[in-house]
């Protein structure tokens, strides 16, 4: 009596980010999980300048976490840590979970940044002087007598832009998108009709808050260095706002993270984004 040989168990092969992304489901750099262990190292550069250095300046994003932590009173750096830590720790799992290969993820979420970063001051630039005929002239171009920023800076630079980013895209553009996607459809517009009118009300809405989170009264709220409205430079933020969005919304999360974080420091180290001109 022969024995029944069992089929060998077929290796289950991990997702391919290719393949994901041609099967219609969301490739694993553009998810949240994978967005915010990218996002880690600069979260991580921000807190190390914040430690060391009590009295560094913050911005909307920074100011806005510090207020949810300042219950806590003299702990509340303590909670704010707790809170980095715990969602870094939460993003692993999920990302474990999901069988993604991290390294590979991890690296094509920077290089992508990256290249975002690089195409940003020029594009901005183009999209301020088509603004010119309704706005006036806005002044973008390098001054060579300023002076190169300190490392802690570049800290700050690379942080600021990873927490404006969690607070009006991964935050305001998602919350705005939600309800305007809800009211849609209790307007009883089609499925196609609400999603695209709710990605343009994400998406200007959000840009605009982010825009004028910069300036007073919004400074003034946040107790930050006083700005007072200007339109040049509220059009120049509102433009950076819509690019960094379409970054969100087509390539995810981390990767405006990290174009923005770059971006910044770009911008402080002195390179003109005005170059194509």
């Amino acid at each position: 009596m022969s024995a029944k040989l069992k089929p060998a168990p077929q290796a289950q092969a991990r997702p391919n980010q290719a393949e994901s992304e041609d099967s219609g489901e969301v490739a694993p750099s553009r998810t949240l999980s994978a967005s915010v262990l990218a996002m880690a190292p600069l979260l991580l550069a921000l807190e190390y300048v914040l430690w060391t250095t009590p009295t560094a300046p913050r911005n909307v994003g920074v100011r806005l976490v510090e207020r949810v932590c300042a219950p806590a009173g003299e702990w509340a750096d303590e909670v704010r840590w707790g809170l980095l830590a715990a969602g870094a720790l939460t993003a692993l799992v999920i990302t474990l979970a999901r069988r993604v290969e991290i390294g590979r993820t991890l690296a094509r979420i920077v290089l992508e940044g990256l290249a975002f970063a690089l195409v940003l001051g020029p594009l901005l630039a183009l999209l301020a002087r088509a603004a010119e005929r309704w706005i006036g002239p806005v002044d973008v171009s390098w001054d060579p007598t300023g002076t190169p920023p300190a490392l802690e800076e570049v800290g700050l630079a690379v942080g600021a832009g990873v927490w404006e980013e969690l607070v009006f895209r991964v935050g305001a553009y998602s919350l705005v998108y939600l309800l305007a996607l809800r009211l849609a459809t209790a307007l009883a517009f089609g499925p196609r009709v609400a999603r695209v009118g709710a990605e343009i009300a994400a998406l200007t809405l959000s840009s605009l808050a982010f825009a004028a989170a910069h300036f007073a009264p919004f400074t003034r709220w946040f107790d930050l260095p006083p700005r007072e409205f200007q339109l040049e430079a509220f059009t120049w933020l509102g433009l950076g706002g819509l690019a960094l969005g379409l970054i969100f919304r087509w390539r995810g999360p981390g990767v405006a993270a990290w174009a923005h974080a770059l971006f910044n420091v770009a911008l402080w180290i002195g390179i003109d984004p005005d170059v194509i001109w």
